[in-house]
């Protein structure tokens, strides 16, 4: 079974620049678990992170263009994070 051992997201919407887990070019750092605990205050992109992972599974299955207007993300301009290019 294929695992996500690590993940970075830049510019969707509140979040500008995180890392989780191990990425392809950051061997040292751990990759993430089986479990992972996301927790944090209101309003820091909890849900926004999560929202991530069913942007990038609607690209895969309808294209990237769809999957900007669907599930109320309000197209491109409303997904990229305000202010950034």
């Amino acid at each position: 079974m294929a695992k996500i051992e690590g993940l970075r997201i830049q510019n969707f919407r509140a979040l500008k620049d995180v890392t989780l887990g191990k990425l392809w070019n950051t061997q040292e750092t751990a990759p993430l678990t089986p479990m992972t605990a996301v927790i944090g205050k209101n309003g820091v992109g909890k849900s926004t992170l999560f929202d991530a992972f069913g942007f990038l599974a609607d690209c895969l299955k309808i294209g990237v263009e769809e999957a900007c207007d669907m599930r109320e993300r309000g197209g491109f301009e409303n997904i990229r994070s305000q202010g950034e290019n």
